[in-house]
């Protein structure tokens, strides 16, 4: 079998000689880079970026506002309400019609319907209906009374009145109950009582 030589190992070199200097490393250099940390290489910092004069910065976006939580859901409003009056039977009631004018007293033991022009004094025993488009000026004593038109004067009623969205009234009110539908236009002096006076 051949028996292979081997070179001798170069003499160790002192650190910091000339030959270490000259590239010449040992196995304790090896070692002692290997075991030493390395440093990093520097890397020199890019150029700051010149500043822009302040005319030429342009405009900061609008700040954009937070989002609003979600609207609660809308609730229904409950619609006016119409308060309907029992419709009076014209065979039964003493009717003034749109092409009567009348002035004076009338007495009634029934209903009263007023469709045209009347001045004075309505007395009735049941409900005084005064349409709209009727004009009325003076009383009204009646047990209820529904305003559609136009009155001036003073009512007084036992049990209710009404007064319709189209109605307009002045003057002075008497009575238990009152309602008045959103629409209407009242200018009256109010006096609640209890039914049956």
């Amino acid at each position: 079998m051949p028996i292979f030589k081997r070179d001798p190992d170069p003499p160790p070199v002192p650190r910091g000689s000339a030959a270490s200097r000259a590239g010449y490393t040992t196995a304790s250099d090896r070692a002692a880079r290997v075991a030493a940390p390395q440093p990093k290489p520097v890397t020199p910092a890019p150029p700051a970026a010149p500043a822009a004069p302040a005319a030429a910065t342009p405009a900061d976006p609008p700040a954009v506002a937070p989002a609003d939580p979600p609207a609660p859901a809308p609730v229904p409003e409950a619609a006016p309400r119409s308060v309907q009056a029992p419709r009076v039977n014209r065979e039964d009631a003493a009717v003034i019609d749109r092409k009567t004018d009348i002035s004076g007293t009338l007495h009634s033991q029934g209903d009263v319907l007023v469709e045209g022009l009347f001045q004075g004094e309505i007395e009735a025993a049941q409900t005084v209906w005064v349409e709209d488009g009727a004009q009325t000026q003076g009383q009204i004593l009646a047990n209820d009374a529904v305003i559609s038109g136009s009155f001036d004067g003073e009512i007084a009623c036992q049990h209710r009145l009404l007064i319709a969205a189209t109605a307009t009234i002045s003057g002075e009110i008497e009575t238990p109950v009152l309602v008045i539908e959103e629409g209407a236009t009242v200018n009256c002096r109010f006096s609640m009582t209890r039914a049956g006076r």
